[in-house]
């Protein structure tokens, strides 16, 4: 018996199942004409499906979303049923609809929809799925059309967002506030969303980070402040008030940088500095900080950053990030020595930012941590190093392993691909075919781990070499500073390099 095509069986298992039919609808935020309006789209679903005697069970709904996006909610659930086996026909008003990025539009078409038994429909484009996609006898189903259809969609994307960019721009010179939330302190007016009003408790917060910097109060003493009240951050605040999404909360502390936006925003004056002409607008919403005290902050930050720069970092600080305090797992800073000393140190500042709950506040002279360096590398390369003999086991035993996990990678890969296959015809479940495929992923994330090991080695070796034959301190840090992981401040002042490469 001959063997039957892929889109024969895909055509018939369509044509056998019973229609469990969803319509998809989606409107973006800069359409509102009313022939893609919510009630339209489900007008002209409802009509096919009367024609067709394919009753709608339900739609998913995503209303103020660029088809750009695939991440839309509506759409992902849809999706998500569709892997689950709850839908096998999705219909839409056009193709604009599903998406118009024509790439990703067409493999949800060519690949997912298929894959997964989906019959679907584009109403207004003709377009149906039942007949198999690549059927070049009808010309309103043929291959070439429908990316041709997408890709003026993507087009017809592109247009749209430049004049949702004119129209916003257009706003900002009005001084109409454009941002998605409003600053820490404000709120959207109930009445009219583009316009700023204090926040009655958020307010509070802000006015106080004003008040304590323009007495002299420098930001890290404000951090500590604010934390030792308890005073919930700007995202905690937003997230009390009901805002979801994926945002970073950071650890749930006050930091400098978070302090530092507040009393540099311009919004807190009264003035809205928006898009990206960076339109200006003042009087345009209620003040928190009156201009001149807002200016004189400025005037005290931009002092401090000409004396940080000319005096406080004039040489680069290599061990940036991976100095760490052994008391609280923070990252130490670095800083210059007192009446501008030609020397450095390096200070965990968690104690100044959290209390003296959080941290007790290590400190460390930069070349007691040099000197540890160098020590430690002398003994490190000594005991590992110490022969060409002994990198060349090393290094034969990672090729080995490379070429095992290469060749069960190739095996697994092919057997996924197999499993691919088998999967389209229905002779196994999804659940068989993504076991295979996360097996092949497995053997590759090893083998890549391996190959980036052995590269780490090589690039230590080739310093290590080099350090038999000069002298330690002939040897600048920056040839060895890849070689370094971490450097840990113990508490009672003991140092310990963590090389790339354990021991």
């Amino acid at each position: 018996m001959a063997r039957k095509s892929r889109k024969h069986q895909y055509t018939e298992r369509l044509k056998s199942s019973t229609p469990v039919a969803v319509g998809y609808i989606r409107l973006s935020v800069a359409n509102k004409e009313e022939g893609s309006s919510i009630e339209n789209q489900k007008f002209i679903i409802e009509c096919w499906g009367e024609q067709h005697q394919i009753p709608i069970s339900h739609y998913y709904i995503d209303n103020g979303f660029s088809g750009k996006r695939f991440d839309r909610p509506a759409f992902r659930k849809m999706i998500e049923d569709i892997h689950t086996g709850k839908i096998n026909c999705v219909i839409v008003k056009d193709l604009s609809r599903l998406g118009r990025d024509y790439i990703i539009t067409g493999y949800y078409i060519e690949v997912i929809f298929p894959t997964n038994g989906v019959r679907f429909v584009s109403v207004n484009d003709q377009f149906d799925t039942i007949d198999g996609i690549t059927n070049q006898e009808r010309p309103y189903n043929s291959r070439i059309r429908v990316p041709i259809t997408n890709a003026l969609n993507e087009q017809v994307s592109i247009e749209i967002k430049k004049k949702v960019e004119a129209t916003l721009d257009m706003k900002a010179q009005h001084g109409t506030f454009i941002g998605p939330r409003a600053p820490f302190g404000y709120q959207k007016s109930e009445s009219n969303h583009d316009q700023l009003i204090p926040d009655p408790k958020a307010a509070i917060i802000v006015r106080k980070i004003f008040e304590l910097a323009a007495n002299g109060t420098g930001v890290t003493a404000i951090v500590r402040y604010l934390n030792e009240k308890g005073i919930p951050t700007p995202i905690q605040y937003a997230r009390s008030k009901g805002l979801a999404g994926n945002y970073d909360d950071g650890n749930g502390d006050w930091n400098s940088r978070s302090v530092k936006y507040i009393l540099t925003n311009r919004t807190y004056t009264g003035m809205l500095v928006q898009g990206k002409e960076k339109r200006a607008v003042s009087a345009t919403h209620e003040a928190l900080v009156d201009t001149n005290t807002f200016d004189a902050i400025q005037k005290s930050f931009q002092t401090k950053a000409f004396n940080l720069t000319t005096s406080s970092q004039s040489t680069e600080n290599i061990l940036k990030g991976k100095v760490i305090c052994g008391c609280c797992g923070g990252k130490m800073q670095r800083k210059r020595g007192t009446n501008h000393a030609d020397w450095y140190f390096f200070t965990c500042i968690t104690k100044n930012r959290l209390g003296t709950g959080k941290c007790t506040g290590m400190y460390v002279r930069e070349e007691d941590v040099l000197s540890a360096i160098y020590h430690q590398l002398k003994l490190y390369v000594k005991e590992y190093f110490i022969s060409n003999s002994q990198y060349k086991q090393e290094l034969c035993r990672l090729n080995n392993e490379i070429d095992q996990f290469d060749q069960q990678y190739q095996e697994a890969f092919r057997n996924a691909v197999h499993h691919y296959e088998r999967f389209v015809y229905g002779e196994i479940g999804k659940e068989d075919f993504r076991a295979v495929q996360d097996a092949a992923n497995e053997k590759k994330a090893i083998r890549d781990g391996i190959i980036t090991s052995k590269a780490v080695y090589e690039r230590q070796y080739q310093v290590f070499r080099k350090l038999l034959k000069v002298s330690y301190k002939e040897i600048a840090l920056s040839e060895i500073i890849d070689c370094i992981d971490e450097i840990t401040i113990c508490p009672n002042k003991n140092i310990t390099v963590k090389w790339a490469i354990a021991p």
